[in-house]
């Protein structure tokens, strides 16, 4: 009986507020909608207007700031500008972050509708615009954790310290999946697995929302796929290959509550997608459902006039934009965007229901992120700025994405008391180490870094005293000092082992670009010196992405890669050299061995098929220099007891895998455990495999875990030509650990 009331107390607690939360989404509904019909039509596009900072702020040589109030007035009051984001190039602090919206509010208090301003940042990797703030791996080093947690941590950290700004509107998570090694913004992604995009991704969706800052998914859609490699260029994506891969990670952050998205830059089979009624209104809006705010990149509906030249002019270039369903334009540093809007309207080619629509999406953001209620910064979030937690917690998530991916019989972790030479371009340079977004726009000025962060050399120095480090060559990373092989050889002769820090400079976006994977031809030069003296090679690199290094690995001795690792990027190298962290970052990507050979792991069968010689056909087309997965330990792990069930399943039937990973070896490790399936046959080329699951377990040496995953039916489907998602009878593989199993689909 008691049962049985507390049941409907529970179902009649559950329905009151339900009933309470519509009432108040009534309500907010009906006060924006009171507020659009006091708007003129300039105060509206006023509100689509997005501009740069920088237009109005000055940092002068001692790093204060000076406002430019005169065309900060004719924006505010002449345009009505409803929303700016953070400068490219200099970062603020806190206190300066809260003069300016202290200021930016104080002056839209004046104007008739008193609508707050909306600040957008680039909160990447950390608040990266802050000066001070804590910069953690890139996205491709928790792509590499296998750790959904890591996700979420940097999500958290990244959202109290842009919070310390006052600043609620953040552009990340980036969910474009990173398949083109050579595109300049692949350190950005998680890698190029869409499941794993997905997990990641809605990971931080959900702790940006729920600290309450509007989260933005990125770049919608197939941005990281540019057919020449070059940032904001064509990409040419198979329909079926487009839903399959890059379209599931938005729609699981839309469905996650994401409160905005930002468009690709590029084109998608010769349609920009700025100017895409089917993808920005017909997918995003009626399929999906999504109700947020849909904003342009920098420029970019200027663009189809200029660079995509779809449009004869920029009249024509809003025109496309506005009416396939943009919300707000990134003009960022003119009014034209407004001047044309407004005459666009007045002169009937585009209603003012149109404009109503997206002023309504733009004001509901405003209010649920709590800017009518508290337009001023509040100063209490400033004390969750720069905490020493954050740094620890930097350490741990750049120790996670350490990738080892070479260690020649047990080279590593090394041992105190050898006499070391450190030497190549990322020895002791910041960039580096950080890469793009990072205190500014390309994360190349080294001065504005806070002076606690160090470089590889710093911290080698500090581990190993002065005594033991003899470090050749130049803070600068294109500096000649770090690229004199005989200076190299003839240093070696007084050391025990050289390790090498080789890889690329910081850079974002088009100032990245390459047209060559291979590892610059002085850095192979270097480590050539180095094999030549015999001392033993450790190799280390920090890069963006798989710079081709096929000419020195079997010369190496152990290579370790760091990705992108953050503000205790150093410190987490040092410390998986010598052990005291275990290396348990797997690859996010298939690490290519030539730099025309460019294959992703879950390719389909037939691009497997390679002709070796005439007449000699094989299937080991698939040869990279590492595989998606690959991650060596300083333990060891072995499977056992690996079990599917049911060998048979039906729609709506639930498929375990389980089995026993072990640490068979002498210390304690964290071992990524990654599920695969692969569909024997299908009325369309399968795919050789797709990864399904991941989990990462930690386990004492000798202890074991036992790990088990749930499957759908769904999650054996596949798109097929028509566009329909699919899941066909017979045969598939169940792949964990190396070892395969069968299993059979029944209708």
């Amino acid at each position: 009986m008691q049962k049985n009331i507390l049941t409907i107390l529970l179902g009649l607690s559950l329905f009151l507020v339900n009933t309470l939360q519509a009432a108040a989404n009534d309500n907010t509904d009906q006060k924006i909608d009171q507020l659009i019909q006091k708007m003129t039509i300039e105060e509206k596009i006023g509100q689509m207007t997005l501009l740069a900072t920088y237009i109005y702020i000055e940092t002068l040589e001692d790093g204060s700031t000076r406002i430019d109030l005169d065309a900060l007035h004719e924006a505010i009051y002449t345009y009505k500008v409803g929303a700016m984001l953070n400068s490219p190039e200099s970062p603020y602090t806190p206190e300066q972050w809260q003069q300016w919206l202290t200021l930016l509010q104080n002056e839209v208090d004046k104007t008739p509708q008193k609508i707050p301003m909306l600040i957008g940042v680039d909160s990447i990797h950390g608040a990266t615009f802050m000066k001070d703030a804590t910069l953690l791996p890139h996205n491709l080093g928790i792509g590499a954790s296998r750790n959904i947690e890591a996700a979420k941590l940097a999500a958290e950290i990244t959202g109290k310290e842009t919070k310390a700004a006052g600043t609620f509107w953040n552009f990340d998570p980036v969910l474009d999946v990173g398949r083109q090694p050579l595109w300049a913004r692949f350190e950005e992604t998680f890698g190029e697995d869409p499941y794993i995009v997905e997990k990641m991704g809605v990971a931080m969706v959900k702790t940006y929302e729920n600290m309450g800052i509007a989260s933005t998914m990125k770049h919608f859609v197939g941005y990281s796929a540019p057919a020449n490699g070059k940032d904001r260029t064509a990409a040419y994506i198979p329909p079926n290959m487009m839903w399959q891969t890059y379209l599931p990670p938005f729609k699981a952050a839309v469905d996650a509550g994401s409160a905005s998205i930002m468009i690709n830059s590029g084109s998608v089979n010769n349609v920009p997608l700025h100017a895409s009624p089917y993808w920005l209104t017909e997918v995003l809006r009626e399929q999906w459902g999504f109700k947020g705010l849909i904003v342009s990149d920098w420029e970019d509906i200027k663009y189809l006039h200029s660079r995509h030249r779809i449009a004869a002019n920029d009249e024509e270039a809003v025109l496309l934009a506005i009416n396939a369903g943009v919300d707000m334009s990134m003009v960022p540093t003119d009014f034209s965007f407004s001047k044309i809007l407004v005459k666009l309207v007045k002169e009937g080619k585009v209603s003012e229901q149109r404009i109503d629509q997206s002023v309504r999406i733009i004001l509901k953001m405003k209010h649920d992120i709590g800017l009518f209620k508290h337009p001023q910064p509040n100063t209490e979030f400033a004390a969750d700025f720069a905490r020493q937690e954050y740094t620890e917690q930097a350490l741990d998530l750049a120790n996670e994405s350490m990738t080892l991916l070479k260690n020649r019989d047990g080279i590593l972790p090394l041992k105190r008391g050898q006499k070391v030479l450190l030497a190549g371009p990322a020895a002791d340079h910041l960039g580096t180490l950080h890469g793009s977004w990072s205190y500014t726009w390309q994360g190349q000025d080294e001065g504005v870094f806070p002076t606690e962060v160090k470089t590889i050399r710093e911290s080698l120095e500090a581990y190993l005293g002065k005594d033991s480090l003899h470090y050749l060559g130049a803070p600068a990373f294109d500096a000649a000092e770090n690229y004199r092989t005989k200076t190299l050889i003839e240093a070696a002769k007084d050391v025990d082992l050289i390790i090498l820090a080789l890889g690329e400079d910081a850079y974002a976006e088009q100032p990245g670009l390459i047209d060559d994977l291979n590892l610059p031809q002085e850095q192979i030069a270097l480590a050539h010196a180095a094999m030549v003296t015999g001392k033993p090679l450790v190799v280390v690199l920090t890069q963006g992405r798989p710079r081709v290094i096929e000419p020195i690995v079997e010369g190496s001795d152990a290579i370790l890669l760091a990705y992108r690792p953050g503000s205790r990027g150093a410190d987490a190298i040092v410390q998986t050299l010598y052990g005291k962290n275990n290396p348990s970052g797997v690859l996010p990507f298939s690490y290519p061995r030539f730099s025309g050979d460019l294959m992703t792991y879950d390719h389909y069968a037939l691009s497997r098929i390679a002709q070796i010689t005439q007449g000699n056909v094989t299937e080991d087309a698939y040869d990279p220099q590492w595989p998606f997965g690959h991650g060596l330990s300083y333990t060891e792990f072995k499977m056992s007891k690996f079990k599917v069930s049911p060998k048979k399943f039906h729609k709506g039937d639930v498929v375990t895998v389980s089995a026993v990973i072990k640490n068979t070896g002498k210390r304690a490790g964290k071992k990524a455990v990654d599920l695969y399936i692969s569909d024997h046959y299908a009325s369309d080329i399968p795919q050789v495999k797709r990864l399904r699951r991941f989990d990462k377990v930690t386990l004492k040496a000798g202890k074991s875990t036992r790990v088990e995953f749930t499957l759908s039916a769904e999650d054996f489907s596949f798109v097929n030509r028509d566009l329909k998602t699919v899941i066909e009878p017979g045969m598939f593989s169940i792949e964990l650990e190396g070892e395969r199993l069968d299993l059979e689909f029944v209708e």
